[in-house]
């Protein structure tokens, strides 16, 4: 790292939630509750183009041309359908199928794309198998992974590719600005706290790589890219990363705490905002250079 400000990413080869918003518990929070979804569908959307900076426009990670685009793809737990969408248009020689529990996805899409709302952790039973499978952003979202990872891989054909992405909520910081009781890093640590006790943890991410090994994949690599919590970096593309990621994280914090929080740890809703105040005023501090952990895994099959 050439400055402390300077914010690149990590790579390590190998050998061979996003879905949290409240749903509704009674008549009187349902407007409450609408109203949370719509503004998690606008981060989710946000957060696409989060990932689009990331990757330099790139949809997908894996080793691929264009002359060799997969005929069949299947964006797994798919939210608002926008990558699969984007995919589909830049792939129409491509079929693309979406799976969601939500019915959240646009009426009008590409020809060449298909959405199905499904719970993608029961038996799948696909009539054909794909060329890549790609979940993003499910950490939290599906208990078991090693039966999805497994699944993915039974359903890929032979030189398929499975990629995943996810986010850690640990915070970090290259050079040590992190204050102690730092309220963005507490909440990060909150937020893994409680969704471990809802048995879906937050922190998959970590065994992904290993995951993909276990279940026969081969060519596994695994990426760690940094997303700044603010505009604090010097260089542009990440200062612009830390400008978008503070509306994912910091404006959509209520959405993605308010129902762990009071669910898992017994918190009440006011306790909740009260204390996203100085998560946001912590998030937002420039003086604190913290990133968040974006790994990056994806496995062929042989």
């Amino acid at each position: 790292m050439s400055s402390s400000r300077d914010v690149p990413h990590e790579e390590a080869t190998v050998d061979n939630t996003d879905h949290l918003v409240a749903d509704s518990q009674d008549d009187a929070d349902s407007d409450a509750d609408s109203a949370l979804a719509l503004a998690e569908n606008d981060r989710l959307d946000l957060q696409h183009m989060l990932f689009t900076l990331t990757f330099d426009g790139k949809l997908s990670n894996y080793p691929h041309d264009k002359a060799n685009s997969p005929k069949r793809v299947l964006d797994a737990g798919t939210g608002t359908g926008v990558w699969a969408i984007d995919y589909a248009e830049d792939h129409p020689e491509s079929q693309v199928v979406g799976i969601d529990l939500s019915p959240t996805q646009p009426s009008f899409v590409p020809p060449n794309l298909t959405f199905y709302i499904d719970d993608i952790e029961d038996q799948w039973t696909f009539s054909y198998k794909f060329d890549l499978i790609y979940a993003r952003m499910m950490t939290g979202s599906i208990r078991d992974w090693p039966k999805f990872i497994q699944q993915s891989y039974d359903n890929l054909e032979s030189g398929g590719w499975l990629e995943l992405s996810d986010i850690l909520l640990t915070l970090h910081s290259d050079d040590k600005t992190i204050p102690e009781g730092c309220a963005a890093a507490k909440w990060g640590d909150l937020m893994l706290e409680a969704a471990d006790k809802f048995g879906a943890p937050l922190d998959s991410c970590t065994r992904y790589k290993q995951q993909l090994l276990d279940a026969g994949f081969v060519d596994v690599v695994e990426t760690i890219y940094k997303w700044p919590t603010n505009p604090w970096p010097r260089d542009l593309k990440f200062k612009e990363m830390g400008t978008w990621n503070y509306e994912n994280l910091g404006n959509g914090a209520s959405g993605l705490s308010l129902a762990l929080f009071t669910r898992a740890l017994g918190w009440t809703a006011e306790q909740v905002e009260v204390f996203l105040v100085d998560v946001r005023r912590d998030m937002k501090n420039r003086a604190i250079h913290g990133w968040w952990p974006i790994y990056v895994v994806y496995g062929r099959k042989p």
